[in-house]
């Protein structure tokens, strides 16, 4: 029997075969590396459009917050600007204070800032008579302002009175008993 390992004919056509299946190898093998590169591509370009999109939106909110900046920052230069104390304001300011503290003292007047807007609230001092009248006066839109100040004028009054309560031991000076 012959043997076919050795025949010439053969060893070309198997080297010729083998050849061809080492390129269709090759070939696969580069496909296959395409196929990845193209994947890989893919996932690439899917991430980039991904990103490109967030960055759209990034900027458009980047965007309107440097708005709202720019309208803030003009709001607090008009702010400012409405905040500046003018020297006839200053004077205005101190003369009322100044007024304040002179009605304060004549009047004996005390007022309570944390009473509710609705509601007039403190003390009358009397510093000769060494007394405090409380008083606490709801202000009624309806009686009007007028009211209210007739009701404190007559505190006012009522403490400066020389018979103001004297019967009232805890007031009055231990020698006029």
């Amino acid at each position: 029997m012959a043997n076919i390992d050795n025949d010439p004919m053969y060893m070309r056509v198997s080297a010729m075969l083998e050849g061809l299946c080492n390129r269709i190898d090759e070939e696969v093998n580069v496909q296959e590396k395409q196929l990845e590169a193209s994947k890989r591509n893919n996932e690439l370009e899917t991430r980039f459009a991904q990103e490109l999109q967030l960055n759209r939106e990034l900027q458009a909110r980047l965007d309107a917050a440097e708005r709202r900046g720019g309208e803030l920052s003009r709001v607090c230069e008009q702010f400012q600007l409405k905040l500046n104390i003018t020297d006839s304001d200053r004077i205005r300011l101190n003369t009322a204070k100044e007024m304040y503290q002179i009605a304060k003292e004549l009047t004996g007047i005390r007022w309570d800032f944390t009473a509710p807007p609705n509601v007039a609230k403190g003390y009358v001092k009397s510093e000769s008579r060494k007394l405090l009248e409380p008083f606490s006066i709801t202000l009624d839109e309806a009686a009007g302002a007028g009211a209210a100040g007739d009701e404190l004028w007559a505190r006012v009054a009522g403490a400066a009175h020389p018979a103001w309560r004297l019967h009232d031991k805890e007031n009055c000076h231990p020698n006029n008993m």
